[in-house]
């Protein structure tokens, strides 16, 4: 199993990176540098890549090696892949050889089938310089660094490869991110999160990034409730980081798992208060992000679904319009992703989270608290998620926007806690309560589109004076709709102000 940590850096920061005295001073030896010339190869349909297998031959030195990775595992930040790799005496691919290594069967069957062996073929390739270092972090970490600048070839398309790779050898994984975050504050660095292999096959036109939904937190019920913070904390992580490509390329619903994702693990950190701080520089973080991903979303909704909802006038200049407005600020967020300020808050969070470095700063009281059964400890913060709920919906005035909007918020934290918690409750009871709260949240989100549609409508409205007529219209419209809709709230208030899920 392979691990490691693939950052981005600029081409004319390749000599600086190279030169970093950090690499210097960890190192355990001279540098070595190789150039390396890689063939990958697949069917015309891709069958090894739609397997979550890639085939490549490098040669290097005057030697080839024959190289089977699986997908990357479910953290685009530290990469986790099989690995399996064989010597050949030629360029000639011979991907049986591989097959006898590997144990999972349906792969071995798959690179074995002389039905697809006889159809495999060169798709893309690509050479690079590569300088590598034998490090030892001050941790006591193996880890071999690998500079590579270089260029892939795939069809009629080339892409500049300019990468960092961190293979962790022997230690704690939470180090790679540390010691990338020192490279990065006199070095500016991106988290890689699509390997060589993806990007070949980008080259090639295979489908964009598709919005990553979360994955269910699976906990045991023997296990501590600082494992469980771990697992729940780094499964909202992945979401976030899963869903950057996506949101790179401009996809509204990657936009939107991604905020999920930041959401959640914001509701978590407030839900373990004040057992688990995260460090101020991290929080900070978390809310700038939150503002930026927020304000995208907003304009996303407003295009794509909440002027659709206006009936009885023509919308379409006003969707146009709101729609530009959505792709600048998708645009912004290109900036926002690309900037140092990320990096370094991805790299932290990562850091923190991966590793021992939240344990080590709590008390040595929530330390008790978090090494006890979940199936216990968990409780009290799942009741204080329920008292909140119940306490902003007692002292709601339905008419009272922001106080909506908190209890709106206050939903998701309910629901966030109780999924993630799921399987240490009662099934019925936990599938009952998360029911109520997502047709809750329904309600509510559909009056917070209102909302801020009727703050976003203006802005249209004064921008352009051709869209004067439809905006007001449409803010009407918003208005008589949003009424209509807190007459039908107190019913479903009410029922989830009854539920227990503890």
């Amino acid at each position: 199993m392979e691990t490691e940590l693939k950052l981005k850096f600029r081409p004319a920061d390749s000599q600086r990176l190279r030169a970093h005295p950090l690499l210097a001073a960890h190192s355990t030896g001279a540098p070595a540098a190789q150039e390396h010339s890689d063939i990958y190869y697949d069917t015309p349909e891709h069958d090894l890549w739609h397997h979550g297998l890639t085939l490549r031959v490098r040669a290097a030195d005057g030697e080839f090696t024959q190289t089977v990775k699986t997908a990357d595992g479910s953290s685009p930040a530290l990469h986790r892949r099989g690995e399996w790799e064989c010597h050949l005496p030629d360029q000639q691919i011979r991907p049986a050889l591989l097959a006898r290594q590997i144990k999972p069967i349906k792969l071995a069957a798959l690179l074995s089938s002389p039905a697809l062996i006889d159809r495999l073929t060169p798709i893309f390739s690509g050479t690079t310089q590569r300088t590598t270092w034998q490090l030892r972090l001050s941790g006591g970490e193996k880890v071999v660094c690998a500079v590579d600048v270089g260029e892939f070839h795939g069809g009629v398309r080339n892409a500049k490869i300019s990468e960092l790779e961190l293979e962790l050898k022997d230690g704690a994984p939470a180090r790679l991110f540390d010691f990338a975050l020192a490279l990065h504050r006199e070095v500016p660095l991106e988290l890689a999160n699509d390997s060589k292999a993806a990007r070949g096959f980008a080259l090639l036109g295979s489908p964009g990034p598709v919005a990553v939904k979360a994955r269910s937190v699976r906990l045991k019920k023997k296990a501590a409730l600082n494992e469980a913070f771990n697992m729940i904390g780094l499964n909202c992580l992945e979401q976030m980081e899963a869903n950057v490509s996506g949101v790179l390329a401009k996809d509204a619903e990657s936009l939107h798992q991604m905020r999920i994702g930041l959401r959640r693990l914001r509701a978590l950190l407030n839900m373990f208060e004040p057992l688990v701080v995260a460090p101020q520089d991290i929080q900070e973080g978390l809310d700038w992000l939150a503002a930026e991903l927020g304000a995208t979303r907003d304009w996303d909704v407003l295009a794509g679904s909440t002027l659709k909802r206006v009936c009885g006038f023509d919308t379409s200049a006003l969707h146009d319009a709101a729609r530009a407005n959505a792709a600048k600020l998708h645009g912004v967020m290109l900036q926002v992703l690309h900037s140092p300020r990320f990096t370094e808050l991805m790299l932290r969070l990562n850091g923190w989270l991966q590793g021992t470095q939240w344990q080590d700063d709590i008390t040595a009281d929530a330390r008790k608290v978090m090494g006890k059964r979940t199936a216990r400890s968990a409780i009290p913060l799942l009741q204080k998620a329920e008292k909140r709920l119940r306490k902003r919906i007692a002292a709601l005035e339905p008419h009272d926007t922001p106080a909506l909007h908190r209890v709106r918020i206050a939903a998701k934290k309910a629901r966030y806690a109780a999924e993630s918690f799921r399987d240490i409750l009662d099934k019925e009871e936990a599938a009952q309560y998360i029911d109520g709260l997502s047709a809750l949240q329904d309600r509510l989100g559909l009056l917070n589109d209102m909302a801020v549609a009727a703050l976003l409508l203006p802005e249209l409205q004064q921008a352009n004076e051709q869209l004067v007529q439809p905006a007001m219209f449409a803010r009407g419209y918003v208005s008589a709709e949003t009424k209509a809709n807190l007459r039908q709230l107190g019913r479903p208030l009410r029922k989830i102000a009854k539920l227990r899920m503890t």
